[in-house]
């Protein structure tokens, strides 16, 4: 193979900012999407107002909103955002089971017992991971694999970028 006919390596994209910027940007953003949205949906996951609590709002508070906070996460993150989209609920929900329990619940509901809550917030980051890696997958096939942002730690120096089989 002459040197005309060999693929030249493709340089891979650089950070946007070093990791822990990206993460704190990432963490904030998410944890006000997160927290915006379970106002915006009026639902206190931390209460319990009888079966009537439980409606479509609240269905969605568990499970569309985590799902769209992780993919804000990993767009913003980049490679690893799956992994670290975690905590933005453990901090939302952390803070609000806390505030409510200072506070005491409003007249007609009971606060969760803590393992409740437990298991609802496992939920929420658990979703919140899918989301991270729908995210990932995004950023996946808009980058490719060797030009994802945060690749470049991982990738081999000699790596070559697959050919684009796409048509435009």
């Amino acid at each position: 193979m002459t040197s005309e006919t060999k693929p030249k390596n493709i340089a891979l994209q650089k950070h946007w900012a070093p990791a822990w910027q990206r993460f704190f940007v990432a963490f904030f953003a998410t944890t006000v999407v997160f927290d915006l949205g379970h106002r915006v949906l009026d639902v206190q996951i931390e209460l319990f107002w009888g079966i009537a609590g439980y409606n479509f709002a609240w269905v969605l508070a568990m499970y569309a909103l985590p799902f769209l906070a992780g993919i804000v996460f990993s767009l913003i993150y980049g490679w690893g955002g799956k992994l670290l989209a975690h905590l933005p609920p453990i901090f939302v929900l952390g803070i609000d089971y806390y505030m409510r329990v200072q506070t005491g619940a409003p007249e007609g509901a009971q606060i969760i017992p803590l393992m409740w809550w437990g298991f609802f917030l496992i939920l929420n980051m658990e979703f919140c991971a899918v989301g991270g890696f729908i995210g990932e997958l995004l950023l996946k096939y808009r980058y490719g694999t060797l030009d994802m942002p945060g690749t470049a730690d991982y990738a081999p120096a000699d790596s070559e970028r697959l050919p684009d089989h796409r048509k435009e």
